[in-house]
């Protein structure tokens, strides 16, 4: 969500008082369409892959960034800093 604020952030600031409502929309179009094209193409994908592949791509994002914060808290505790645990 913070690009998208960001994006129309700065749609509103670029335009000028006239145009911020039509600038607004344009990123709103332009975020629908991307949206859109992905969940087709993700859709015409998933009907050709097996559930098992399906699955596994959709767990990867998720313990690939598992993976990234317990390798950072691996590293830091090599090193010699401090890591604090968030409870």
């Amino acid at each position: 969500a913070p690009a998208l604020t960001t994006a129309y952030l700065i749609a509103d600031e670029s335009a000028d008082a006239a145009r911020r409502t039509r600038a607004g929309a344009w990123v709103n179009t332009a975020f629908n369409a991307g949206s859109s094209g992905g969940t087709a193409a993700v859709g015409l994908l998933v009907d050709r892959l097996p559930l098992a592949l399906c699955c596994a791509v959709a767990a990867a994002p998720a313990l690939l960034c598992a993976a990234a914060v317990l390798g950072t808290g691996v590293l830091r505790a090599r090193a010699g800093t401090e890591v604090v645990d968030a409870v």
